[in-house]
């Protein structure tokens, strides 16, 4: 697992890679900043409450506020990431270090509605959970990150594996190898909550499961589609 790691995190300074880094950084930037963007339009039309005091001091603390939403949202575009840019990065990762693999990549549309599908499922679970991170910081924060490194761990592996594998057979690996997937999407989760960090945390997710994926492939002796 931690050779899968260095080898994800290299790619994000490869020079082979910049065209999808810089696009999808610029992707990830886009996301945040239109829901910080709707936040702060969703803060102005607060009425008067009770007290003008209170309007202001909201306005005094939306900064803080835009930084909370980054860390809850940050899950949930990881999410959503890995059915925009996955097949891409994964192209290029197996043209170069597994040469010979056949891919059969998804529809757009199909990985899109598995990307939103989760990206809602994700948002929801954070969205339960956060009156719990509210009231026991230290719980709340240990189950949300537990909850999404399942979620997001499953998903990437799923949509790497599914390049080349039957469902049955990518659903048999991914339990297989089930400790080291739960490991990777923890990072993952942990990543896309920390500001800037959340930037790169889809590319280093996909990366990650990506190689992930090859020497499960190569341990379990998976069949893969011809």
């Amino acid at each position: 697992m931690f050779a899968s790691m260095a080898r994800a995190a290299r790619l994000i300074f490869d020079p082979a890679f910049a065209g999808i880094v810089v696009k999808a950084l610029l992707l990830t930037i886009l996301l945040f900043a239109g829901a910080l963007a709707l936040s702060e339009y969703a803060l102005s039309l607060l009425p008067v409450l009770g007290n003008p005091l209170v309007n202001r001091a909201l306005e005094w603390l939306a900064p803080v506020l835009f930084l909370f939403a980054g860390v809850v949202l940050g899950p949930p575009v990881a999410a959503l990431f890995a059915s925009l840019f996955l097949d891409q990065i994964a192209a290029r990762i197996e043209a170069r270090d597994y040469p010979g693999t056949v891919a059969h990549p998804a529809s757009f549309l199909a990985t899109l509605r598995a990307g939103l599908k989760l990206a809602a499922l994700v948002l929801g679970v954070n969205l339960v959970l956060l009156p719990v991170d509210i009231g026991l910081p230290v719980l709340g924060e240990i189950l949300s990150v537990t909850a999404n490194g399942w979620l997001l761990g499953r998903e990437y592996f799923e949509l790497s594996a599914l390049r080349h594998c039957d469902p049955p057979e990518a659903d048999i690996l991914r339990r297989k190898n089930s400790g080291a997937v739960w490991a990777g999407g923890t990072l993952i989760a942990l990543a896309s909550m920390v500001p800037l960090l959340n930037l790169v945390a889809p590319l280093f997710g996909t990366a990650f499961m990506v190689h992930l994926f090859h020497r499960a492939l190569s341990r379990n002796g998976a069949r893969t589609r011809p």
